[in-house]
C-alpha cells in the first residue's frame, strides 16, 4: 500500500485507555465524523478517574471506573484489550503480546508513563495498594503510633498536586479528630508551594498548609539510609513507613519508538508527531512534556486529533499544542481552583475557591469531562454562573522544572 492510499483510508489506532487516548478518540470522531475507522487499544479494560484517588483514600470522593469497551462503542470505535510492545512504523503495524499484529494508517501512542517506587518501604501513592496503605497510616497517626509523617516529592518533574492534597487532607483529618503532637512535613524541590501556579496561588496554598499544621520545606531533597528517609540538609530522619511519596515516572519502552534521555519519554513536536516516525503521534504522560497532568494530556490529544483529522481530509483548523495549566486542589474542605501564566509577567495568574473553568471537573478538557458526566451531574452543575469567563492562559516551557 502506498503513502497516498494510507492517507485516505482512515484507519486510526489509539494505544492507551487513559485521558489522552479517550480524548483523542472523542476529538477525532467529532472533527472527522465517519471518514475515520477508529480502534482503541489498551492493556486494561477500565478507565479510572485517577485525579480523585487522593479523595477516595480519605472517604471524601470516588474515583469512578468506566468500561473502555462501552466508551469506544458510544464513540463508534472498536476496542481491543491487548498489550502493545512494539511499533513497526515502516509497515504501519503494531506488535502485540497476544493475537495478530494491528495495522494502522495513523497511530496515536497514549499508553501513559511507567511508575516505580522511589523509596522502598514508603507509600508511593497511585501504585497498587497505596490507597489502603494511606488509610492505615492515617489510623496510626490518629493513635499516636507514628509521631511524624513526611510527604516527599521525589522530583520536581511530573505532577505534584496529589502530594499536596494528601498532606492537606491528612492535616485536616487529624485536626478534626483533635489529634495533637503529630508532625506533618511536606518536602519538595520547589522553592514555593506548587510554584508552577505562580506567586499568588503559592501564597494561598502556603496558608492552606499552615492552617492544618503542615510544615512546608522547599528547595529540599531526601535520601534513604538505614531504613530511614533523611530530610534534606537538616539531617532529620523519618521512618519509611511514615513516608508518603509519588511514583517516579518513565517512558513506555516500546520497541521501535525513539526514547529521550534520561527517563525514556517519547519526543514529539507541537502537533504531537513522534520524531523520526511517519504517521505516528503521541500524547499524554508518555511524551517528553515535563508536566504530567490530565488537562494537559487532553490538550495534547486535541492538537494531535486536529492534525490527523486534517491529514485524512476533514475540514478542520490545525492548531499546535499550546498548554494551559488548570488545577483543582482537594483540601478536605472546599476545593481550591488555580490557573497560571508561566510565561513570565504573572498577569494571568488566578486562584480562588470558586471555579475558574466550566464544567469545574478535576480534568479540564474539551471533550472528556462532558462525555463522562451523567445526566444527573449535568443537571446539578447546570450552566456557568452569569458573567463567568474562562480565558486560556498559554504556558511556556521556560520556567518548567527539570
Amino acid at each position: 500500500m502506498g503513502n497516498e492510499d494510507r492517507e485516505t483510508s482512515g484507519r486510526v489506532v489509539i494505544v492507551g485507555g487513559g485521558v489522552a487516548g479517550i480524548e483523542a478518540m472523542l476529538a477525532l470522531r467529532d472533527l472527522a465524523g465517519d471518514r475515520l475507522s477508529l480502534t482503541l487499544v489498551a492493556q486494561s479494560d477500565t478507565f479510572v478517574e485517577r485525579p480523585m484517588l487522593p479523595a477516595e483514600a480519605f472517604g471524601l470522593g470516588l474515583s469512578a471506573r468506566h468500561s473502555l469497551a462501552e466508551i469506544a462503542s458510544r464513540c463508534g470505535a472498536n476496542f481491543v484489550q491487548v498489550t502493545v510492545h512494539s511499533v513497526a512504523a515502516d509497515v504501519h503495524r503494531l506488535g502485540c503480546e497476544a493475537g495478530e499484529p494491528i495495522v494502522y494508517d495513523s497511530l496515536i501512542l497514549a499508553p501513559g508513563a511507567r511508575m516505580s517506587a522511589p523509596y522502598p518501604g514508603a507509600i508511593a501513592f497511585g501504585t497498587a495498594g497505596s490507597g489502603a496503605a494511606m488509610q492505615d497510616l492515617l489510623g496510626r497517626l490518629r493513635s499516636g503510633q507514628v509521631p511524624i509523617a513526611a510527604f516527599v516529592a521525589p522530583s520536581a518533574a511530573g505532577w505534584l498536586l496529589p502530594l499536596y492534597e494528601l498532606a492537606l487532607m491528612t492535616g485536616r483529618a487529624l485536626q478534626r479528630g483533635g489529634v495533637d503532637g503529630t508532625r506533618l512535613v511536606l518536602l519538595t524541590p520547589e522553592e514555593r508551594p506548587l510554584a508552577l501556579f505562580g506567586d499568588a496561588a503559592s501564597d494561598s496554598i502556603a496558608r492552606l498548609l499552615s492552617a492544618v499544621s503542615v510544615e512546608f520545606s522547599g528547595s529540599t531533597n531526601a535520601t534513604v539510609g538505614d531504613g530511614q528517609l533523611v530530610l534534606g540538609a537538616s539531617g532529620e530522619s523519618v521512618a519509611l513507613d511514615g513516608v508518603v511519596t509519588l511514583p517516579l515516572l518513565s517512558g513506555p519502552e516500546l520497541d521501535g519508538v525513539p526514547a529521550s534521555h534520561p527517563r525514556g519519554f517519547i519526543a514529539v513536536d507541537e502537533h504531537g508527531r513522534v520524531h523520526g516516525l511517519a504517521d505516528v503521534y503521541a500524547a499524554g504522560d508518555a511524551t517528553d512534556f515535563p508536566v504530567k497532568q490530565g488537562g494537559l494530556a487532553a490538550q495534547q490529544a486535541d492538537a494531535v486529533a486536529a492534525h490527523i483529522a486534517a491529514k485524512h481530509g476533514a475540514a478542520t483548523q490545525v492548531s499546535p499544542f499550546r498548554p494551559v495549566l488548570r488545577g483543582t486542589l482537594l483540601t478536605g474542605g472546599e476545593p481550591w481552583f488555580m490557573r497560571s501564566d508561566l510565561s513570565g509577567g504573572g498577569s494571568g495568574d488566578a486562584d480562588a475557591w470558586h471555579p475558574l473553568w466550566w464544567p469545574p471537573t478535576k480534568v479540564a478538557g474539551r471533550y472528556l469531562p462532558g462525555f463522562l458526566l451523567s445526566s444527573d451531574e449535568v443537571e446539578i452543575l447546570g450552566r456557568p454562573p452569569e458573567g463567568f469567563i474562562d480565558v486560556d492562559i498559554p504556558l511556556t516551557t521556560a520556567t518548567f522544572p527539570g
